[in-house]
């Protein structure tokens, strides 16, 4: 068991950073199955990264939050290779050409970006700066590095419980090779761990609040998904990250 969770994070690693794992890894269906068991494990990679570099920021230097924000932006594209935001593109695209599914899912497979995923792209991005910019001065670490946890513990539950809307893509490949029953077992674990720890080092009102947030937004952009898509793709998975991380970045600002 072990080693195939050490796989599956060499694999969540391969596919979803952009850190060089430069070994041919096994792919059935045991190493899918761990793979995506350990996104919320990337999570906390990510959330550290973050988190450091806003406290090296905060402490060692006088620099703006507005700079703080950029910064913490443009880590979190780097380190996921704007995997994210390149599906937040082409989601925007395939969503607002109001065309009908099968075309939908077509312009989504279009690696050209179009000016719908452009100004969604640059309105997310520079939200996302924003936003993080007028709460991340006053804002607890630990809130910082659950951000990503969070947004991938809900991308986990989307995975496990949604059909996949195109036969053929790597996504659908990884949810025909997948365990969903034991992916959402682990989604409902690193549900209650999480809430755990966010008790633990906050308050259990905010832990509720994120946790409320994350399950709301999968509902419904799990419903949104299958009513206008038919189910999900790798795209709609990557829109989903982006989305519940700046709607946790905003909730932020409650708190603060």
């Amino acid at each position: 068991m072990s080693r195939q969770l050490g796989t599956g994070l060499l694999l969540a690693l391969q596919f979803f950073s952009v850190i060089p794992v430069k070994k041919q890894l096994p792919m059935e269906k045991a190493h899918i199955t761990a793979m995506y068991a350990m996104l919320p494990v990337l999570g906390v990679l990510f959330g550290s990264a973050l988190a450091g570099a806003v406290w090296l920021l905060r402490e060692t230097t006088d620099v703006s939050s507005l700079l703080i924000g950029f910064t913490v932006v443009v880590i979190g594209m780097v380190l996921t290779g704007g995997l994210h935001m390149d599906g937040l593109a082409d989601t925007g695209d395939a969503y607002f050409s109001y065309q009908d599914r099968d075309k939908r899912l077509d312009i989504m497979g279009d690696p050209r970006i179009g000016a719908f995923g452009t100004m969604i792209l640059l309105l997310a991005i520079v939200g996302k700066i924003i936003v993080v910019a007028e709460s991340v001065q006053a804002v607890s670490l630990v809130l910082i590095l659950f951000i990503p946890v969070l947004a991938r513990i809900g991308l986990l539950a989307l995975f496990s419980t949604t059909c996949s809307a195109k036969p053929k893509g790597l996504a659908a490949f990884f949810q025909q090779r997948a365990d969903h029953r034991k992916l959402f077992i682990a989604a409902l674990i690193f549900i209650a761990i999480g809430f755990v720890l966010l008790v633990w080092s906050t308050t259990s009102w905010i832990a509720l609040t994120l946790l409320v947030l994350v399950a709301g937004s999968l509902w419904l952009f799990r419903a949104w998904c299958l009513r206008n898509f038919g189910g999900v793709t790798g795209d709609l998975f990557g829109a989903y990250v982006e989305g519940v991380e700046i709607l946790l970045w905003i909730s932020l600002l409650f708190f603060v």
